[in-house]
């Protein structure tokens, strides 16, 4: 939005793309920095401890290019799957709670629980009480109940807040108009809830890759965390530095390519 003769107005969709843009060339410039910083630290500290941003891209292209050898498709099918389970049951319920303060009274304690316990926790009791990953299994059923356990109370607190913050004045205003539930849900729920949605989804994408990827490392024999953990016993740093790359680059992705656009089209106004 734009502020002409104090009048707030719909910019056009070459600024909006424009301001898209100008965010992603402010982001390059860090990951510029960063990378300048990173090939410092590799001269000073020897490439085994850690290694040239120049050799770590190189493997990072050679493990995406041969992603079914890499896993790097089990890792995204899991995360997916993790991660859209959580947040279809953890916003549904979010909603619910929002509306219904008895239902949120009821769910707290074991919310809050679920809050409190670290990832590395629910990995343990998920080895334990699913097993190690078999071979051959690509949902291994320990890392995603890990994703859904962790990720879900995180997209249930946001939605519902966002549901309890909707004002009762403007309920209440919709009420005397009689302007419908249809035109309730659309001009009052919708508007309001999509930025704690979008955020919650931001939040729930980046904390799932990561939670699927620590729980490959410890309790599966395939995906991205399993092939860091057989790099880490050979000792190739290089390879370790890639596969954390890579992570990086889909989470970076997501925010970039889904989230950014997401709240372009559906919050005009925060632009």
């Amino acid at each position: 939005m734009i502020l002409i003769d104090n009048v707030k107005k719909d910019r056009g969709a070459f600024l909006k793309v424009a301001d898209y843009l100008w965010g992603g060339f402010s982001g390059l410039a860090t990951i510029a920095l960063i990378i300048a910083l990173w090939q410092i630290g590799s001269e000073l500290g020897g490439e085994f401890l850690l290694p040239a941003p120049g050799a770590v891209f190189v493997r990072a292209y050679e493990l995406l290019a041969d992603y079914k050898n890499s896993e790097i498709n089990i890792t995204l099918v899991r995360s997916l799957v993790g991660v859209g389970t959580a947040c279809a049951i953890g916003i549904t319920l979010g909603l619910v709670a929002g509306a219904y303060r008895s239902f949120a009274a009821f769910l707290k304690p074991v919310i809050t629980t679920l809050l409190s316990m670290p990832p590395i926790i629910w990995i343990v009791l998920a080895i334990f009480w699913f097993g190690f990953g078999d071979e051959g299994e690509i949902l291994a059923v320990n890392v995603v109940f890990t994703i859904i356990i962790t990720v879900l109370p995180l997209t249930f607190a946001s939605s519902m807040v966002g549901m309890m913050s909707v004002s009762e004045e403007l309920k209440e205003m919709f009420d005397a108009y009689k302007l419908g539930i249809c035109k309730k849900i659309r001009h009052l729920y919708v508007p309001h809830l999509t930025s704690h949605i979008i955020s919650s989804l931001s939040v729930a994408v980046g904390m799932g890759v990561k939670i699927v990827i620590m729980g490959e490392l410890l309790g599966a024999n395939h995906g991205m965390g399993a092939k860091i953990a057989s790099a880490r016993v050979m000792l190739d740093t290089t390879e370790v530095m890639a596969y954390v790359v890579l992570t990086i680059a889909i989470i970076m992705l997501f925010e970039y390519l889904v989230i950014e656009p997401l709240k372009i089209t559906l919050m005009p106004w925060k632009r």
